[in-house]
């Protein structure tokens, strides 16, 4: 998940080839309610005392310490996404504009 879908695609372009990015790219929104815990990356690092980011992102996800894990970029570090509210809605075709790939 991403604060947009332009970080997204940064995401995956970071990754990827053209030749290696696959077609049916969908686009879904999501709102998540006030209940769901959202723990920082900050947060896990001061609980856990590990800086490693995959050591980390496991250590989460085996301790199951939330429902989700607000991580910044690291394309993009400044920018940190807000999941107060998500809720999924049906998907929409997305399409990699060519001229990235110029």
């Amino acid at each position: 998940m991403a604060e947009s879908v332009s970080l997204a695609v940064l995401e995956n372009l970071v990754h990827l080839a053209k030749e290696d990015f696959p077609t049916g790219f969908v686009v879904i929104t999501v709102v998540l309610p006030d209940c769901i815990v959202i723990m920082t990356e900050d947060q896990l690092v001061a609980q856990l005392g590990l800086t490693d980011p995959k050591t980390l992102g496991d250590r989460w996800f085996d301790l199951r310490l939330s429902a989700l894990l607000a991580v910044r970029s690291k394309i993009v570090p400044f920018e940190h996404p807000d999941f107060r509210k998500i809720t999924a809605e049906p998907p929409v075709e997305f399409v990699f504009d060519e001229r990235l790939f110029g």
